[in-house]
């Protein structure tokens, strides 16, 4: 019993509530529909390089909050390190990845206007903990 009590006493737990940070990818869904909405009235390519701008930002955060929660509400820190780990690599690598693949295959992209739209998706990363009511640890 003992040897049970050290184990736990070993491993801290963080009790996560994933729902109240899936939020922010529909946050920068509709920023980014919204600026390439305003840009339709310039043209189609420079609504089109905004909203892949900000949607390369919206599939690298959705990847990372996948892999940071996949495990459930509650596990050891250790988990918790690995998994952010893991997941900023795999946003990094498919950021990059998309952003290769947007600028290869897109001729008429505007590349001002896609960094602009990823930037714009990116600032709500940097504006949600200001607009977040609940917080993650509870």
């Amino acid at each position: 019993m003992a040897g049970n009590d050290a184990k736990m006493t070993d491993r801290r737990k963080a009790n996560f509530s994933p729902s109240s940070i899936y939020w922010v990818p529909l946050l920068q869904f509709g920023v980014t529909l919204l600026l390439s909405a305003v840009l339709l009235v310039i043209g189609i390519p420079h609504a089109v390089s905004a909203l892949l701008g900000g949607l390369i930002c919206l599939v690298g955060n959705a990847v990372f909050i996948w892999r940071f929660f996949k495990r459930g509400n509650s596990h050891s820190a250790r988990d918790l390190l690995r998994d952010a780990y893991q997941g900023a690599f795999s946003k990094m690598l498919l950021t990059t990845l998309l952003f290769v693949i947007v600028l290869v295959a897109f001729e008429e992209l505007k590349i001002l206007l896609l960094f602009v739209g990823f930037i714009a998706a990116q600032a709500v990363n940097w504006i949600s903990p200001l607009l977040m009511k609940r917080k993650i640890y509870k």
